[in-house]
């Protein structure tokens, strides 16, 4: 897997609906063991990305790990009371998951690809 990159997020940036989900997190094989809160997180984390991200040199995609917008993109989408605690439980689900990489306080989402 790879990161998102800017090329990556400004291509997601126009997506029609009001966040962006990537149906191969929920609908393939590969993530089938990942908790759907868990999930969810990850979405709320790229949706965060989508709309504030940061770049290292080598044009990846980062946010930082309290990034206040995923709190409430994720409280939006799960209909639930959350707090940074919560945002960094899923973080480290994800991580063990390989579905992000931790560097300091940034977090690198992988993409999310359907593999046939």
């Amino acid at each position: 897997m790879t990161y998102y990159t800017k090329k990556d997020i400004e291509n997601l940036k126009g997506y029609d609906d009001e966040y962006y989900v990537p149906n191969a997190l929920f609908d393939t094989k590969e993530y089938k063991m990942v908790r759907l809160e868990v999930k969810w997180g990850f979405v709320a984390l790229l949706n965060a990305l989508l709309q504030s991200p940061s770049y290292d040199k080598e044009g990846n995609g980062y946010i930082k790990d309290d990034n206040p917008s995923t709190i409430e993109i994720l409280k939006n989408l799960a209909h639930k009371a959350v707090d940074q605690a919560k945002i960094n439980g899923y973080i480290n689900e994800l991580e063990e998951f390989e579905l992000l990489d931790r560097v300091g306080r940034n977090i690198y989402l992988k993409k999310i690809n359907t593999i046939f």
